[in-house]
């Protein structure tokens, strides 16, 4: 289990835990919780993406790079 599962897990046991005493606040706060975490995890997901398409760019630019440099190369050869 990761350290992000494992925390939702210990917030479903504090949230469970506050609803025996107060069930109305404690599933208010379980919605309000449950909007961030799906907020979160679309967060998170946009961010792989991005970082997805920096990597694939920065792939592109060493490679426009090191054409250039044979490029220069087989210039000054000739």
């Amino acid at each position: 289990m990761t350290a992000p599962d494992e925390r939702r897990a210990q917030i479903d046991v504090l949230l469970a835990r506050y609803g025996r005493h107060a069930p109305a606040e404690a599933a208010h706060l379980r919605t309000l919780i449950e909007a961030e975490r799906t907020a979160a995890d679309r967060y998170r997901r946009q961010a792989g993406g991005q970082q997805a398409a920096v990597r694939r760019l920065q792939r592109r630019l060493d490679a426009a790079e090191q054409a250039i440099v044979e490029a220069e190369q087989r210039a000054n050869a000739a």
